[in-house]
């Protein structure tokens, strides 16, 4: 009959109340772990107090910089508040150059004192203070090179074998950015540091003629 109710003994109801039908479990509260509790942080909610983006922290945990999420009932990442400090530790060590293998290495041994955790974190950042080092070298000397041919380029005109990228001639060879650059370190030591054309008797530098 249209408008009728179930009856009492129908599937649908339970002791006089309808009877949820497919339903699955939800959390009570975002941000909440409904069922054993605990504080956990949807990946928004973890994003945005830690600063960085949903698409940093989905990276960090397949790189294994995370732990993997738990999953909510209705398939939201869930994490737990202390990975706050986690990131932290993370943002700090990248600020300082160290790389993602670097510091997962560091967070997936776990140590028996703080002792061995600062031999651990000694030995990595000594490795990248040698590192650094290398790069440094490497960089003064290809600043010494760009200097020179700035040098080069502000006294001598281009070649004539046609316009930029037509011919290698635009740009110096490897043996004369060489030269160039012992120039420039020479006229460093014995002239004036701007190349302004004041040249110490005792330089044999070209860049200053």
């Amino acid at each position: 009959m249209a408008g009728s109710q179930p009856r009492p003994h129908c599937p649908r109801y339970v002791r006089g109340r309808p009877k949820a039908v497919g339903r699955r479990r939800l959390d009570l509260q975002a941000g909440f772990r409904a069922y054993g509790g605990g504080m956990e942080l949807r990946i928004g909610q973890l994003a945005k107090r830690s600063g960085l983006s949903s698409s940093a922290l989905r990276y960090y945990e397949s790189a294994g910089i995370l732990p993997p999420a738990r999953r909510s009932d209705a398939g939201y990442r869930l994490y737990g508040e202390d990975m706050l400090g986690r990131l932290a530790f993370v943002r700090r060590a990248q600020a300082l150059g160290l790389s993602v293998r670097e510091i997962r290495s560091l967070l997936r041994e776990h140590a028996a004192s703080a002792e061995e955790d600062r031999g651990r974190l000694r030995h990595v950042v000594a490795h990248r203070l040698s590192e650094t080092q290398r790069r440094l070298a490497e960089l003064s000397a290809l600043q010494r090179q760009l200097q020179a041919l700035h040098v080069r380029l502000q006294r001598a005109q281009g070649p004539g074998c046609g316009h930029l990228g037509d011919c290698a001639c635009w740009l110096p060879t490897e043996e004369e950015v060489k030269l160039m650059a012992q120039d420039v370190a020479c006229c460093e030591e014995q002239c004036c540091p701007e190349c302004c054309g004041t040249q110490d008797s005792a330089c044999e530098c070209s860049c200053c003629a």
